[in-house]
């Protein structure tokens, strides 16, 4: 079976897809650079799909990226939503 069921690197690759800029996007998200790089590459590897075309400095989305970059922000989506409903189940006796 092919994916990732790490929501950190999909928040990573919709970050970055915002920003188009890997310096930018890491420091926003408060890691390195090279940490950055190395999740979404793990991520692609993940998948199956390079997700970004990379050269000189530039940082755009495959179309394979932009396919699959609504589906990473509806994932985000339902596990905030789930985790909301979570921390309003916790505080109920």
């Amino acid at each position: 079976m092919t994916g990732t069921s790490d929501l950190r690197r999909l928040t990573f690759f919709v970050e970055l897809a915002r920003d188009l800029h890997f310096g930018r996007s890491a420091e926003r998200q408060h890691v390195s650079q090279p940490t950055l790089s190395q999740q979404i590459k793990r991520l692609e590897s993940e998948l199956g799909v390079q997700l970004f075309h990379r050269s000189g400095g530039s940082v755009e989305l495959t179309p394979a990226g932009h396919r699959l970059l609504p589906a990473a922000h509806a994932l985000i989506d339902h596990a905030a939503r789930f985790n909301a409903l979570a921390a309003d189940l916790a505080k109920r006796p």
